[in-house]
């Protein structure tokens, strides 16, 4: 799989038509969802509001039950009630997926030759080598474009880290909740030049502090530079003038800004590169007045992250 060279002419754009279209049968879709959740939410809230009523029926007639069978009326009321919910809303999430389906495709072939997987994840060894995070119990992710861009193979999705999930033996001796480590967006890249050593560069240090107070106490030789919007860290000098070049720093911002990100961090390690964007805007996430504004916003967000691959391709 190959995307867009240097000086090479993108695919094609897009015509009007296939938008259209594209654009047409997602209002449909809609529509008809729409039409689904009404009638399955008035289904859930009737049997909701019998349940309940007859609760309160048997409290205000005093109705002779056993503790036992109260219980079990309870318990399976609320059982059944639970499950009409998650079959009222099932008609959302089938829709955000298929609505994913139909646009994403269809923004990447104008930008290149790249694959959409919603189920895809970035290696999770690829996360822990970079070492940009703190320490986690769980992974989730999805939302994956990836290929191959001025030579170098990328990944781009959404990714959740937590610690002490209900599964877990570390919530069992702690307080049993489940905090967040890190949720947003995650770049790939790998064939990069290797680094002499691990270098970093963010563009929040309050933000980044969690990770970059433990690594600096464990890698004293680590030197800090200012480069613009960038504070760098590195071992070896040449690895700090890869990050501190100004066509990097903007591509670093572009992509901020068009992931909605507060900050973004980036490690480099042997071969690799690995972005971190503070972001809680998903990919296409179905709730936009008008689809094709979900579109224009994933087609600048994938085009910047393009640009930034290109930017770590040159140095």
């Amino acid at each position: 799989m190959t995307g867009n060279r240097a000086g090479a002419p993108q695919v094609a754009v897009l015509s009007a038509r296939e938008i259209r279209e594209a654009m047409a049968l997602v209002r449909k879709q809609r529509a008809a969802t729409n039409r689904a959740l009404k009638q399955r939410g008035l289904a859930a809230l009737a049997v909701g509001l019998s349940f309940g009523l007859a609760l309160l029926f048997a409290w205000a007639g005093e109705w002779r039950m056993g503790e036992n069978r109260l219980q079990l009326l309870v318990v399976v009321g609320t059982a059944c009630f639970t499950a009409m919910l998650v079959w009222a809303f099932a008609p959302s999430r089938r829709q955000i997926l298929s609505e994913k389906n139909a646009l994403a495709p269809l923004v990447l072939q104008a930008l290149g030759d790249f694959d959409y997987l919603p189920g895809g994840r970035i290696a999770e060894s690829m996360i822990a080598r970079s070492r940009l995070f703190g320490r986690w119990s769980d992974y989730s992710g999805g939302d994956l474009v990836r290929g191959t861009h001025e030579g170098l193979l990328f990944g781009y999705a959404r990714v959740a880290l937590t610690r002490g999930g209900p599964a877990k033996l570390e919530s069992l001796v702690t307080s049993g909740k489940t905090k967040d480590v890190f949720r947003g967006a995650v770049l790939a890249v790998d064939g990069l030049p290797p680094t002499a050593d691990m270098a970093f560069a963010v563009t929040d240090r309050a933000a980044a502090m969690d990770w970059l107070a433990d690594l600096s106490a464990e890698m004293p030789a680590l030197r800090r530079r200012a480069a613009g919007v960038l504070e760098i860290w590195a071992v070896d000098e040449k690895d700090a003038e890869r990050l501190a070049r100004p066509e990097f720093a903007e591509a670093m911002t572009a992509l901020c800004q068009a992931a909605a990100a507060g900050s973004a961090e980036i490690g480099l390690h042997s071969t690799a590169a690995l972005v971190k964007l503070h972001t809680h805007r998903p990919v296409l996430p179905g709730i936009a007045e008008d689809p094709a504004d979900e579109a224009r916003d994933l087609y600048q967000e994938i085009k910047a992250v393009l640009a930034l691959v290109a930017a770590l391709a040159a140095a």
